[in-house]
């Protein structure tokens, strides 16, 4: 069994903040593309006689777009992530003062586990559904029982600022 348990560091706090709101905006950019191409066939089937009404549209929404990317998220939330997260070899557990009741997934549900250096990322969906492990808030087991329950998922990554 692997715990980890304390209180996440304001620094992990905001790169998982970026990681979420980069995922978010691509997600919401690559949509928008969707949906600008789509009416522009639709709108050039149906409505042939205006072309300034799309071109102004699909800009309006292309502004609205960038305005996201650059957009910058909290960098410090409003309470403090703290967890105790208990890892065995079939569930992960995640308790915080936060929910009223423990987050469980079982481990077959794991799509990988990110290592940013600092902490680990265990993804169940995508970024922004994710578990953050804290590698120095480790309580039992080793960081070494943690790759090894975790093997063939685990992906090292460049440690972002």
């Amino acid at each position: 069994m692997i715990v980890f348990s304390g209180v996440v560091s304001d620094e992990i706090q905001a790169k998982t903040m970026k990681m979420r709101h980069q995922s978010f905006f691509r997600l919401y950019a690559i949509s928008s593309g969707v949906i600008i191409i789509i009416n522009g066939i639709l709108w050039f089937l149906f409505w042939r006689e205006s072309i300034q009404e799309w071109i102004i549209l699909s800009g309006a929404l292309l502004a609205v777009v960038i305005l996201l990317g650059l957009w910058n998220p909290r960098k410090k939330l409003p309470f403090r992530w703290e967890y105790n997260i208990t890892i065995d070899s079939e569930n992960i557990v995640v308790e915080s003062p936060i929910w009223p009741k423990p987050l469980q997934k079982p481990m077959k549900k794991i799509k990988k586990v990110l290592d940013v250096g600092d902490c680990y990322y265990i993804i169940y969906g995508d970024i922004s559904n994710c578990i953050v492990c804290q590698k120095n808030l480790i309580q039992e087991g080793t960081i070494e029982e943690f790759e090894t329950l975790f093997q063939g998922k685990v992906v090292r990554q460049k440690a972002q600022k």
